[in-house]
């Protein structure tokens, strides 16, 4: 009950920041003229407004004192990356919509089968979930919670401009998160077929009459899930790829900031921020994490295939199975997983360390001016 009250209240909070227009309701998925109405507007109030205060943001940002003269272009091309995976996100929400409502039903499926066969949910994809979803919910509660706590002084537009910056990296992060429930969701639903496949291969009874049934129902839950994976992975992939550039950006420029000015910020303010700032590279590889995990869970090996009763179907099914295997690529670019991440991890520490030579080449330069 837990994990659907959670998935509820994201549903919940994904309308009330224009990320989508259709809402639970009694375990239906519903969009109503309200909801549909008041998400458009936000959307274009969001891509109407944001830019002059994404603008008033670098502008602020560049009369600060810690920040070098010779970095004025920073915040601007920080902002610029924010604002074009905002608008990405926005425009292509009727693609999402669609997919979203093609997975509620599939959803509906899966959980009346488990139902019925009296199974429950794989403790590891439950804890996945908790984490991915207690990394999202302090990401946007740190930006909600910055509106009011950092707004001392602030004329009303500074406050107004402030909530739709905020509201903007709720979006970011929100897009991140729906792409990870939907995979999470089919996960879930391969674990089910390879818990209810197991079963019936390591059967060493004579093939009763539901036997054939059951594997062509699973067979059939199997095929709806493939297509399922790779309608989501093709629907999000421009997304994907616009949200994956603007995590490298961000997390490049934060650690250049966090790294070379954290020693004039209170102590209380260092860990605040280092602590949000793993948070975000947590967040970011789950995401990567649950399309390796789609993956494997599709194509599980069957070492138990030998030790039961073999049927023509279920060696059909076998083959079917092994010959199948998704290929989760971004835009056709690359495969989303961890060895992928590692690999942008890599790519982020580079470009870190050649902005901190940079700054330090700079300072060098301008002290030798001066003396």
């Amino acid at each position: 009950m837990g994990k659907l009250l959670l998935l509820d209240i994201f549903q919940w909070f994904a309308v009330l920041i224009g990320l989508t227009s259709y809402r639970l309701v009694d375990g239906r998925l519903m969009q109503t003229r309200l909801n549909r109405v008041y998400t458009m507007i936000l959307n274009v109030i969001t891509v109407v407004m944001l830019p002059p205060a994404l603008l008033g943001a670098a502008k602020f940002f560049i009369v600060d004192f810690w920040l070098p003269k010779f970095m004025w272009i920073t915040p601007y091309v920080l902002y610029a990356v924010n604002y074009l995976v905002i608008v990405q996100t926005l425009t292509s929400r009727g693609h999402r919509d669609s997919i979203l409502m093609e997975l509620h039903h599939l959803i509906v499926k899966l959980n009346r089968e488990m139902g019925r066969a009296g199974k429950r949910m794989n403790s590891k994809l439950r804890r996945l979930f908790y984490i991915k979803t207690f990394t999202m919910s302090c990401l946007c509660l740190s930006y909600v919670l910055g509106t009011f706590a950092f707004t001392g002084g602030f004329s009303f537009y500074m406050i107004l401009s402030s909530v739709l910056i905020n509201n903007g990296y709720c979006i970011l992060i929100g897009t991140t998160h729906l792409y990870f429930v939907s995979l999470w969701q089919v996960v879930r639903g391969y674990d089910y077929v390879n818990q209810q496949l197991e079963e019936l291969i390591s059967t060493r009874s004579p093939l009763t009459s539901g036997y054939t049934e059951e594997l062509r129902s699973l067979w059939s839950l199997h095929a709806n899930l493939s297509r399922t994976a790779q309608k989501i992975n093709r629907i999000y992939g421009r997304q994907m790829l616009a949200s994956r550039f603007d995590y490298i950006v961000v997390t490049v420029i934060n650690g250049y900031i966090g790294s070379i000015y954290s020693h004039n910020e209170p102590n209380l303010t260092k860990w605040y921020g280092g602590l949000l700032y793993w948070i975000r590279i947590m967040d970011f590889f789950m995401t990567d994490y649950i399309c390796d995990l789609v993956t494997q869970c599709q194509s599980m090996r069957k070492d138990t295939v030998s030790e039961g009763v073999m049927s023509n179907e279920l060696n059909s099914f076998l083959i079917y199975q092994n010959s199948m295997n998704l290929n989760l690529k971004v835009c056709g670019l690359y495969p989303a997983n961890r060895k992928q991440w590692l690999s942008m991890s890599g790519a982020i520490l580079c470009n870190s360390i050649m902005l901190l030579q940079y700054h330090l080449m700079m300072k060098a330069k301008t002290e030798k001016l001066n003396e």
